[in-house]
């Protein structure tokens, strides 16, 4: 190799690889933030609620929860400005609900907010959509896993722009039951037997979709989807060791929210490496009156919801196991408790749970069968140990 050819193999290196360098943009953050609107005008007997809340600014990388904007004024008016309905507040943090609404199907109205700082905002007219039922929630068993998929049509081929959401709930056990608790803070610490309503073996645990899921049926001579992906579960995975359940709500847009919805989609999900869409300014169909510089975020859209529930057992896709792994329990001395329990040994035996106990002749407790705590405590997978109301 000459000189002039390693020449040049080194510039070529020094171009892809050293040419990547942090950009940190300064973009100025206002001190109270934007107003952001979550939310839709639910057609239906069902409640309506938004949620306002002000944008945070990136601190040290950390997500910050946006911080609910309260004690606004929030109304719904119809194409010639009547006030047909009025929210009220529904809770502390920022969310606010109308009981039931009764809207024109095709008709126009418009969302008016003022906030506490004297500022008011209105929507863009808002078009009410009819919205055809979930035909079915599909799903198959592959060597990936299981995948979810939703079925929809509209008859009148008027639809044609679909979002979706979920929320999924699933019943597992942990290999273990712990039938007893340890009460810290008492110098060396002590055991007690757990009541009934105490025991953490099993648990439900609920998830809500995070991904925007949108599709259009506008490039087909009829206004169907058919199989549109909602998500995977991996194989082996623990959602569907025992029964999982999945509730999908459809929502019908017009061709404007749908476009915002897919810009979004590319700026949230679409980013991160230089092969991905550039960032850019979205802008949603909420502004403000008194100050027009000042930005609101978010989509108002307006349409019935239609939501359909499936179960699926364990024994539908067998084989299929957890993927947790559990070691034989181990025994921890009378006078081991304090070391085990009350200060960090090492990771899992440290906060290992009791799962049986081990008694003397007299009936003194001299040691404990303990376990890891993932595998005798399913509230550390995240789950709670109240059985949901819809669950059979």
């Amino acid at each position: 190799m000459n000189c002039f050819i390693k020449y040049n193999l080194y510039i070529s290196t020094c171009f892809f690889v050293c040419c990547k360098q942090r950009y940190e943009p300064s973009v100025p953050s206002p001190i109270q933030g934007y107003l952001v609107v979550d939310g839709f005008l639910n057609n239906s007997s069902d409640s309506t609620i938004l949620r306002l809340s002000r944008t945070t600014p990136l601190i040290n990388d950390y997500y910050v929860d946006r911080v609910g904007e309260l004690n606004a004024h929030i109304t719904v008016e119809d194409e010639p400005g009547n006030i047909v309905y009025t929210f009220v507040p529904s809770n502390n943090n920022g969310s606010y609900a109308v009981p039931g609404m009764n809207l024109g199907v095709n008709k126009k109205y418009r969302l008016r907010i003022k906030t506490m700082d004297g500022n008011e905002y209105l929507s863009d007219d808002i078009t009410v959509k009819s919205n055809p039922p979930i035909d079915s929630i599909a799903w198959y068993r592959n060597d990936d896993g299981v995948t979810i998929a939703v079925n929809t049509h509209d008859p009148t081929n008027s639809t044609t722009y679909y979002r979706w959401e979920y929320t999924e709930t699933w019943e597992y056990y942990t290999p273990y039951n712990s039938p007893f608790k340890f009460i810290s803070g008492v110098n060396p610490g002590h055991f007690e037997i757990r009541d009934s309503g105490e025991f953490v073996n099993h648990c439900w645990k609920t998830v809500n979709s995070k991904e925007l899921l949108l599709a259009s049926s506008v490039s087909l001579s009829q206004d169907i989807i058919s199989r549109k992906k909602l998500k995977t579960i991996k194989a082996n995975s623990f959602e569907l060791a025992y029964k999982y359940s999945i509730i999908v709500k459809q929502y019908a847009l017009e061709q404007e929210a749908f476009e915002y919805y897919v810009a979004l989609k590319k700026n949230t999900e679409q980013s991160g490496t230089i092969f991905d869409p550039q960032p850019f300014t979205l802008s949603g169909n909420i502004h403000c009156l008194t100050n027009t510089e000042k930005p609101a975020l978010g989509y108002l859209t307006a349409t019935n919801l239609q939501a359909k529930r499936i179960f699926i057992d364990n024994s539908e896709v067998s084989p299929w196991m957890d993927d947790l792994f559990c070691r034989p329990p181990f025994t921890v001395s009378r006078d081991s408790f304090d070391y085990f329990f009350n200060k960090v040994l090492y990771p899992g035996i440290a906060v290992g749970t009791g799962i049986e106990g081990v008694y003397d002749q007299y009936g003194e407790l001299i040691a404990m069968k303990s376990e890891y705590e993932i595998c005798a405590d399913c509230t550390v997978r995240g789950g709670i140990t109240q059985k949901p109301n819809f669950w059979p």
